[in-house]
């Protein structure tokens, strides 16, 4: 009895691991270079600190080559206004597209992009949307089983008009643990 269980544990395992996996989870840190750029100490803000892009998506493979899916993101900075502490939050949600160009056991090249709607909200009660983008120029996806790692290269931005600019390359670099199924 305990052969026959093992042998269709094997052979359970064999078939599972030669199907293409056609879901996507990824959760992962962007950076927040251009927060960093943009807003930092002056004559009357200072004690910026900075959350990074924290974000998840979740991906549908059509073929091998294209899968489609949705992302949101999330990032937060806070700084000292006269004497003051002032926080804002930007919370992002876009569907995307992603190619995979290059496919091997271990490792997967792609390219994506996405767009959708930036949510802005302060302590002082302003709300903002604006439109945001996701351009991943190069991704690298590296493991053979379900759990595997992505670094990404790319950038988001957000612009409501040339007065309210909320990212202009952010997440250049962002790494996820993905779980694939």
């Amino acid at each position: 009895m305990k052969k026959a269980i093992i042998i269709l544990t094997l052979l359970l395992s064999a078939a599972t691991a030669g199907a293409q996996e056609k879901h996507l989870f990824r959760l992962g840190y962007g950076d927040s270079l251009f927060e960093k750029m943009a807003f930092h100490d002056s004559d009357i803000t200072s004690d910026y600190k900075y959350s990074g892009h924290i974000f998840t998506d979740y991906h549908y493979s059509l073929t091998k080559v294209t899968s489609v899916g949705i992302q949101a993101d999330f990032q937060s900075i806070c700084w000292t206004e006269k004497n003051m502490r002032s926080r804002n939050y930007d919370f992002s949600v876009m569907p995307t597209v992603r190619f995979t160009w290059m496919r091997s056991s271990w490792v997967r090249l792609y390219s994506g992009l996405g767009a959708g709607v930036l949510f802005a909200f302060d302590n002082a009660g302003g709300r903002e949307f604006a439109p945001v983008f996701d351009l991943k120029g190069i991704g690298v996806q590296i493991g053979k089983t379900h759990w595997c790692g992505s670094v990404d290269f790319g950038f988001m931005a957000a612009v409501k008009n040339m007065n309210h600019i909320y990212m202009m390359g952010s997440r250049l670099v962002s790494v996820s643990v993905n779980y694939r199924f």
